[in-house]
């Protein structure tokens, strides 16, 4: 049986893969890119309430009005976004699904991508299920993973027709300064080039503040979602935004083509995230988040990683070294506790692993760097 030849160079996603060895072993499990907080409990009833009242049927493609608008109003007041309207905003099955319809919009056979490099495991399968070129931008964990003067001359020659940020970052924590996204930001503008902001971590924040690469360019996708700020990842709830109406335009449709719509009810429970009782709830995962991220940097402190504290989302990205990633992460299973090797997401975090605090109490937290500690 012949199958596509896209599919040739597709592997499974290494955080799914090493997540499901966690269960199958029964280890202490810090691989998951998920809080172990439930959904804020207006947004379940919310949801209870839309399923009681029949609302199980289509939706209109880019999501229910009333959904959209929040979304807009959100963006407007806290991201500095303008000129958005409910038409200007896509609602879709996670923001993974959003992710792959604006790479679908936008690039064709050799175009070029700029991806930080480390980025999130799908941003070069996705990339290249669109027959598009990954150009890897370099980062280095001595700089905490932040855009460098080396960062910004391999991006400015690598003509890239669409560029990826992601801030907070996953795996490195990093969060991108103003200057930063500035500077990325005036490439894209001389390049005439698309910029994909994944901004899914944007409330798992510890210090500094959040800015917006849309609140200064139009050609700007903004992505977020429901999954990490309320702990929805299982919901598949995502949304996308930008001024430039003519690729939400044309994600959606790819949207009406593929997934139809978000479900009917997950779009009206999540209408509650915007209330102040969910944004409190919030409030309190982080506060618990922060604590987590300090007690694994003060564990981590005299391992010999390169390690710069990380500002946001619930990952540590340590370097050990001239390691062997996949064997470390292979042998700490073995040990009890599960983590994702850093080279899948791209040779920059080769010697790196990816550590999720975010799914472990602090009993289990403690447990799991006890076992790392003795094998660093």
């Amino acid at each position: 049986m012949k199958f596509a030849s896209r599919l040739k160079e597709m592997g499974e996603s290494a955080t799914f893969r090493y997540s499901t060895l966690a269960k199958k072993n029964k280890v202490i499990d810090l691989t998951i890119g998920r809080t172990d907080f439930d959904t804020p409990s207006i947004i379940k009833e919310k949801t209870k309430k839309a399923l009681d009242e029949g609302k199980v049927h289509y939706t209109p493609t880019k999501g229910i009005p009333e959904l959209r608008e929040l979304v807009a109003k959100k963006l407007e007041k806290e991201n500095n976004i303008q000129d958005l309207d409910s038409e200007n905003i896509l609602v879709s099955t996670g923001a993974k699904q959003i992710i792959y319809e604006a790479v679908m919009s936008i690039i064709q056979e050799g175009d070029v991508v700029a991806v930080p490099n480390p980025s999130w495991v799908s941003y070069e399968p996705i990339v290249k299920l669109a027959d598009g070129t990954v150009k890897w931008i370099p980062l280095k964990a001595e700089n905490g993973f932040i855009p460098d003067e080396d960062f910004f001359s391999v991006l400015e020659n690598s003509n890239p027709k669409l560029i990826f940020i992601n801030s907070p970052n996953n795996p490195t924590g990093a969060v991108y300064p103003e200057r930063i996204i500035r500077k990325i930001v005036d490439i894209a503008e001389r390049k005439n080039a698309f910029i994909l902001s994944d901004e899914i971590y944007e409330k798992i924040l510890y210090e500094g503040g959040h800015f917006s690469a849309g609140s200064i360019y139009e050609n700007t996708i903004t992505v977020n979602g429901f999954s990490k700020e309320f702990s929805m990842t299982g919901w598949r709830l995502g949304y996308a935004a930008s001024q430039n109406r003519e690729i939400i335009n044309k994600m959606n449709l790819i949207q009406s083509q593929t997934v139809s719509c978000a479900v009917s009810f997950v779009q009206h429970g999540a209408v509650a995230a915007f209330t102040e009782e969910a944004r409190r709830d919030v409030e309190e995962m982080v506060k618990e988040l922060r604590e987590r991220r300090d007690y694994t940097m003060k564990r981590m402190k005299n391992s010999n990683a390169v390690l710069i504290k990380p500002s946001g989302a619930f990952y540590v990205f340590p370097l050990f070294g001239e390691i062997d990633d996949l064997k470390f992460a292979d042998k700490l299973m073995k040990k009890g506790v599960g983590v994702i090797p850093g080279s899948p997401f791209g040779s920059c975090g080769r010697g790196c692993v990816r550590i999720s605090y975010g799914a472990v109490d602090m009993g289990n937290l403690k447990k799991a760097m006890n076992i790392i500690e003795k094998i660093v």
